[in-house]
C-alpha cells in the first residue's frame, strides 16, 4: 500500500512538472509571434516612403497614359499653363488650376522637348511634322509642315536671330533641317550637333529634390516648379490616365 502511494505521488508530480514546462514554452512562443508581427509592421511603415503624402490639389483626366512629362509655359504675364501628351498622341493644354484649355490630336509622339519662344509661341515636332502654335493652340502661318527627313534626338529648337527673325533647327539623324519663322525650308546641313544652343526655352521645369519622397506613381515624367507668380513649388505627374497636381513645399 505504501509503495502504491509513493508511485501515485511520483506520477502526479511528473504531470505537474510537465504541464509547467509546456505552458511556459507556449507563452514564450506566443510572445515571439507577437514580437515578430510588430517588427514586420514597423518595417512596412518605414519602407512605405509615400505614406501620409497629402492628397492632390486637383486631377485632370487623360484618354491614355502620358508619354511626355508635363511642361509649364507662360499663358500671359501672370498666368501659366501645362502641356502634356498621352499615348493616343493627344496634346492637352491645362490651366494651372486643372481646367482644360484645349487639346489637339497629333499624328505621333512629340520628339524631344516642347519650347516656348521669346514671342510666346510654342514649338515642337513629331517624327513627321513640325509645329509652331500660339498659346490658344492655333497654328502660325506656314505650320504645321511635313519634314523632308524624320526628326529624332532633341527634336525642334529655335534661335532668335539678331534681326528679329526666328530660325528653327530640327535634328534628323546626322542632319540639321533649318526653317524660318514661317516654315520655309532654308537649308539642310550635315551635323550631329544641334546649332540651336542659343534657343530660348521658357519652360519652368526645375530639378526635383531627390531627398523628398514622391507620391506613388510619380516617376521620370514629372514636373517640379512654379505654377503662378507665387514662390510656391508644385509637383505634376501622370499616372493611371490622370495628371496629378501636388503642392510641393
Amino acid at each position: 500500500m505504501r509503495n502504491l502511494i509513493i508511485i501515485t505521488s511520483a506520477v502526479f508530480i511528473a504531470i505537474i512538472v510537465t504541464s509547467y514546462f509546456y505552458f511556459s514554452n507556449l507563452g514564450k512562443d506566443e510572445q515571439s509571434t507577437q514580437e515578430g508581427t510588430e517588427i514586420n509592421d514597423v518595417n512596412t511603415a518605414v519602407t512605405d516612403g509615400t505614406s501620409g503624402y497629402p492628397a492632390p490639389l486637383w486631377t485632370f483626366d487623360l484618354n491614355a497614359e502620358p508619354v511626355t512629362k508635363p511642361m509649364v509655359f507662360f499663358l500671359d504675364d501672370s498666368r501659366r499653363f501645362i502641356l502634356v501628351q498621352d499615348a493616343y498622341h493627344i496634346l492637352y493644354a491645362v490651366s494651372a488650376t486643372g481646367e482644360k484649355l484645349w487639346n489637339a490630336q497629333l499624328p505621333g509622339k512629340i520628339v524631344g522637348n516642347i519650347s516656348q519662344l521669346s514671342d510666346s509661341s510654342i514649338l515642337f515636332t513629331t517624327a513627321e511634322r513640325l509645329y509652331r502654335i500660339d498659346r490658344e493652340g492655333d497654328p502660325f502661318p506656314g505650320f504645321s509642315l511635313r519634314l523632308p527627313r524624320k526628326a529624332d534626338g532633341d527634336g525642334a529648337m529655335a534661335s532668335d536671330e539678331t534681326n528679329g527673325n526666328i530660325r528653327i533647327d530640327v535634328q534628323a539623324g546626322n542632319h540639321i533641317l533649318s526653317f524660318d519663322g514661317r516654315g520655309r525650308h532654308l537649308h539642310t546641313r550635315n551635323s550631329r550637333a544641334s546649332a540651336a544652343s542659343n534657343a530660348v526655352d521658357k519652360s519652368q521645369d526645375a530639378p526635383i529634390d531627390p531627398s523628398v519622397s514622391l507620391p506613388t506613381g510619380c516617376g521620370l515624367l514629372s514636373y517640379y516648379g512654379f505654377l503662378s507668380d507665387e514662390e510656391v513649388n508644385y509637383l505634376l505627374c501622370g499616372n493611371d490616365r490622370k495628371l496629378y497636381c501636388y503642392r510641393y513645399d
